[in-house]
């Protein structure tokens, strides 16, 4: 099922499906006063997963060994953030993240539509539990119906299509289920539907719509893991496919999609007043700037995207745990709870305005780097080619899209840095702990370190190939 990567004991799936019956196990044997130790548990099998998966290459894309290990490796600085004793029910929570992990590294892995479902529902069914973990909230209540129902829809999508691409090639495997010479229309359309997963995972318009409610909705720790390692193991599956399986107007397919992301994220973005909607409208304009990345394929392009990859997921996941901690403790992200945080948190506000700062694409951080070897893969793939300029029209999305949406985070930094909360409110949010600062000092580190890695993305690409 998973090319390379079978179910042995040097597998990161199997460390990860261990570890989380470990992890229920512990649970239910020790004491109350000792449910901090599932949580470090958790914690210990996500690193050992992680090197593992670096360890472990996977046979017929190396591009989906970094991939994997970066999704594995989002899931453990999500567990590590969360290990405060009395936060929630640690048991509960940490099976439910390290489940979201082993589903994102099948999804990475995989070679076939089969094992790419299974991944891929592995990561939705404990994301519905995680969306909705407060349950008397009603936000988080609404949060966790709308993203079961539009799973639940693109799950029924997917497997439908899956059906008939087995029927009409009588293969699942992504290199075989293609004959010889151009590919059928039926073929086309069971292949679409087939992919309609990886959309809502890579939340591209139209699979956007559940969003920005789960988001808001969710903690936001709990969005952080649904949100970042289901993306990163989604985009593995679509270099893998369009590895496989290319076909003649995939460019315009994906460079399509990724205009329509790019203008509806940013110009959305710029009317919401909840710190969390704007974060998912962001993360739908850069699901835009991965396809667009991955339309310059075949090429020099799994450099740019493995690096915008990491760049993404370091500076979005170091924003939504400095939420998680500048938020007040009834999870509200609405901008007008974040006035004051900079004379309550001047430490956490300064690392939330860095890692803001870099998903705008401001220099010289890692995600300006990010969408200049985006826009001159892009650029590059269309030149001398005047009859297909649809990955420079691509190009110019993103290039118009990157300031307007900048103002859109600079609408959170406003609220969080300049703007004072009222005199006879108090707000108590959480204090951080050791877990949480060294996950955002690891964030830092990676979004000044990517963004001043000039050659990553030369780099990188021979890592990926």
């Amino acid at each position: 099922m998973i090319a390379g990567t079978p179910f042995t004991l040097g597998s990161p799936e199997t460390c990860l499906g261990v570890g989380l019956l470990a992890v229920l196990l512990a649970d239910m044997v020790l004491a109350r006063t000792h449910q901090q130790l599932t949580a470090w548990l958790a914690v210990l099998t996500a690193a050992v997963a992680m090197a593992i998966a670096w360890h472990t290459p996977v046979a017929g894309l190396p591009f989906g060994t970094p991939a994997r290990t970066a999704a594995i490796a989002i899931i453990g600085l999500v567990l590590l953030a969360n290990t405060r004793v009395g936060e929630q029910d640690h048991g509960a929570w940490s099976t439910n993240v390290l489940a979201i992990g082993l589903g994102a590294s099948l999804t990475a892995s995989a070679a076939d539509f089969v094992t790419l479902w299974l991944g891929l529902e592995l990561m939705s069914l404990p994301g519905y539990v995680l969306a909705g973990w407060r349950a008397r909230d009603r936000r988080a209540a609404e949060a966790g119906m709308k993203y079961v129902l539009f799973g639940g829809v693109a799950s029924a999508l997917t497997l439908f299509g899956i059906s008939h691409l087995y029927g009409l090639t009588g293969q699942l495997d992504f290199g075989l289920a293609a004959p010889a010479g151009p590919l059928s229309p039926t073929l086309v359309a069971a292949l679409c539907l087939s992919t309609i997963g990886l959309g809502y995972k890579l939340t591209v318009v139209p699979f956007h719509f559940y969003a920005p409610d789960v988001y808001q909705g969710a903690p936001a720790i709990a969005v952080a893991a649904v949100s970042i390692a289901p993306k990163i193991a989604a985009m593995a599956a679509v270099v893998r496919l369009l590895t496989n399986l290319p076909f003649a107007g995939a460019d315009l397919a994906l460079a399509g999609l990724a205009i329509v992301s790019l203008g509806i994220a940013c110009f959305t973005a710029l009317v919401q007043h909840d710190a969390r909607r704007i974060l998912a409208f962001s993360g739908i304009g850069h699901a835009g700037a991965l396809l667009l990345a991955a339309a310059c394929l075949p090429g020099q392009a799994l450099g740019a995207t493995l690096h915008y990859l990491l760049a993404y997921g370091a500076a979005n996941l170091g924003a939504f745990v400095c939420l998680w901690l500048l938020e007040p403790k009834n999870g509200s992200g609405a901008l007008a709870d974040l006035a004051g945080a900079w004379t309550r948190r001047p430490g956490i506000t300064a690392l939330l305005s860095l890692f803001l700062l870099s998903l705008a694409g401001l220099p010289p951080l890692a995600g300006f780097l990010a969408k200049w070897n985006v826009l001159a893969m892009a650029l590059q793939r269309d030149a001398g080619v005047a009859d297909r300029p649809w990955v420079t029209w691509g190009a110019v999305a993103l290039l118009l899209s990157t300031p307007i949406a900048a103002w859109a985070y600079l609408q959170i930094l406003r609220a969080a840095v300049l703007a004072l909360p009222p005199p006879e409110t108090t707000r108590e949010s959480r204090r951080p702990d050791a877990g949480a600062m060294a996950v955002l000092a690891i964030c830092a580190a990676a979004t000044l370190g990517l963004g001043l890695w000039f050659d990553a993305a030369s780099t990188l690409d021979a890592m990926a190939r």
